[in-house]
């Protein structure tokens, strides 16, 4: 009894190995049509998240724009570098021996925050006047933009005349112009300053002189420090929403790893993410990868889908199944809200001539894969060359036979 019973569940197990064999060839025949029908260069790498098993492969080798799949980068260079924990600072410095008052300039000295809209700009306004009773600034306001390399205002391979986002040591976030180049030169701090003064000046607050970039040279003690989130609540929005701003400002402050009193640059950027993805993953910048900026929009960048999974697997190993609340998803807004029936979390990348997709997926027989599709040098069509389309089908094949 015991013998016939123990072939009826070999017999049942075979036919379902069977059974999820004949889908997985039909797949992986369905993903390969998929492939050769889209015009255009594309490259597919599909693996069993637990036993890192490759289910499909193309051209995972060859590199690709990978638009804002950079930021993938970006977030395991951030976590790695600068913790999860870490908080950006505002400093605001001035002297004071009448109650109520400042003697000469009060000075705003950034870092980076890529957090501060145009409301908590006005709540941080609100603070120091209850703090101190402000009613009198002899000076102006001189905003300390320093931290931030001034020619480095633009990132390496954007175009001057697209919609860049505007960086800096002082960032209103989701400020940007569409301007020429040669006009974006302190036009995101004095922004900053102007939001800052006119709050100060509805508060009752008199000022003696205007707003003006400048940087720190006295001795002041610091008064106030405003503090960002935490740099995972950043990161969850820069990958959710796809922020090309925040990206970037986290990209720079990279910066500090290896001279936390200069400026930050892009070369040191550049340098800080080569040596921290040469030691987790082993990946080498110039061969395996190149990265000039943090946010995807340069047209310099290149990766490969292997490379990519290798930076989610590694998220994965680190940070177990938390590495989902930095993906956008199916059911929340983001990126990826409603585009597919059933849940992934992932992020999409998207360029005039380049498209992107990777993440994590759990399939309908609850198994957990890692994917990233890429496409590149396509003429769209939203009729026949859709390359979101595209994705969706070959996301769709592996939801329903793996």
């Amino acid at each position: 009894m015991k013998l016939k019973n123990r072939n009826i569940i070999f017999v049942v197990a075979f036919l379902i190995l069977t059974s999820l064999s004949i889908c997985s060839a039909g797949a992986e025949s369905s993903i390969r049509e998929e492939i050769n029908q889209f015009q255009g260069f594309s490259g597919v790498l599909i693996k069993d998240l637990t036993t890192q098993e490759v289910l499909f492969s193309y051209n995972e080798n060859k590199f690709f724009t990978p638009a804002s799949l950079t930021k993938i980068f970006t977030l395991l260079a951030a976590l790695e570098t600068l913790g999860k924990d870490y908080t950006y600072s505002t400093s605001f410095c001035f002297s004071s021996t009448t109650p109520g008052e400042i003697n000469g300039n009060l000075y705003v000295v950034g870092s980076g925050d890529p957090t501060q809209s145009p409301e908590v700009i006005r709540k941080i306004a609100d603070t120091l006047v209850q703090k101190y009773n402000l009613r009198y600034i002899s000076g102006g306001i001189v905003l300390d933009n320093s931290k931030f390399l001034p020619e480095d205002f633009l990132g390496r391979g954007w175009m001057w005349d697209d919609k860049n986002p505007l960086i800096g040591a002082l960032t209103v976030m989701g400020y940007e112009v569409r301007e020429k180049q040669n006009s974006y030169l302190n036009k995101m701090p004095l922004h900053w300053g102007d939001i800052f003064y006119q709050e100060l000046l509805k508060k009752g607050v008199k000022i003696n002189e205007s707003v003006q970039v400048g940087e720190i040279q006295e001795r002041l003690k610091v008064k106030y420090v405003y503090y960002s989130d935490t740099l995972d609540k950043i990161l969850a929005r820069m990958m959710k929403k796809s922020d090309n701003q925040s990206a970037e400002n986290i990209f720079r402050t990279l910066s500090q790893k290896n001279n936390p009193e200069e400026a930050y640059s892009i070369s040191q950027a550049i340098t800080s993410l080569e040596e921290t993805i040469d030691i987790v993953l082993g990946l080498k910048w110039g061969k395996d990868y190149i990265l000039v900026d943090g946010c995807g929009l340069s047209e310099y960048n290149l990766m490969t889908p292997a490379s990519l999974i290798e930076a989610i697997s590694y998220l994965y190993q680190k940070y177990d199944f938390g590495i989902l609340d930095y993906f956008a998803n199916t059911e929340e807004s983001g990126t990826l809200r409603k585009r597919l029936p059933f849940q992934i979390w992932g992020k999409t990348g998207t360029l005039s001539s380049a498209s992107a997709m990777a993440g994590l997926l759990q399939t309908k027989n609850k198994r957990w894969l890692i994917f990233c599709l890429m496409e590149n040098n396509f003429i769209f069509n939203k009729d026949k060359n859709d390359p979101k389309i595209f994705e969706n089908r070959v996301m769709e094949y592996l939801y329903e036979n793996w």
